[in-house]
């Protein structure tokens, strides 16, 4: 007689198709550095940006550019830099299209990873003007071996365009323009 095994069939297809996802997710992260390789990673840190699910869509944020540098990558999930104070552009997107730019200065510490948890602004659905800048708030868990995990928040601005702080932080012939009272302008043309 023929041994019956009910569900196992089924449990191997999702193990399957969850292996699978994660092998998709895993090819898709990307960890970048940013700087002199030649800095040991002692004096390095590593920021990484977010993936979360909310109710109606999947929203991310990825690391566009440390200090105004787009290196050779577009986005990355992660980066590693050298320790001190740096200002990072991030990527707002929603269902994989990126909906925002925003930009915030930081001074990170070697051996700590900046883990980037939420952003939190006033804009309904980041339904806003392309020409206004809004403040926003990123919340950020800081971690080090052996110690208890650190929650932190970092002002940011945000806008449509790309982030700078001088018309070298943008393509040409696009130019920086800044707000009144904000750190950050957004790349514009002249």
């Amino acid at each position: 007689m023929a041994e019956h095994h009910s569900g196992t069939v089924p449990m191997r297809a999702i193990f399957l198709a969850t292996a699978v996802v994660q092998l998709i997710l895993v090819g898709c992260v990307v960890h970048e550095t940013h700087g002199d390789p030649a800095v040991p990673e002692s004096e390095r840190t590593e920021v990484v940006g977010y993936w979360h699910y909310r109710v109606l869509y999947d929203e991310e944020l990825h690391i566009v550019s440390v200090d105004g540098e787009h290196g050779d990558w577009p986005q990355a999930y992660s980066v590693s830099l050298p320790s001190g104070k740096h200002w990072l552009q991030l990527a707002v997107l929603r269902n994989s299209n990126e909906i925002a730019r925003c930009a915030f200065e930081w001074t990170f510490e070697a051996g700590r990873q900046y883990k980037l948890k939420d952003l939190a602004h006033d804009q309904f659905l980041l339904a806003h003007p392309e020409s206004a800048l809004f403040e926003a708030i990123v919340s950020i868990d800081v971690s080090e071996p052996a110690k208890p995990t650190q929650h932190v928040q970092v002002s940011a601005v945000c806008g449509k365009d790309a982030m700078c702080r001088q018309d070298s932080d943008c393509a040409a012939p696009l130019s920086c323009r800044t707000g009144e009272g904000f750190p950050f302008g957004g790349c514009r043309a002249r």
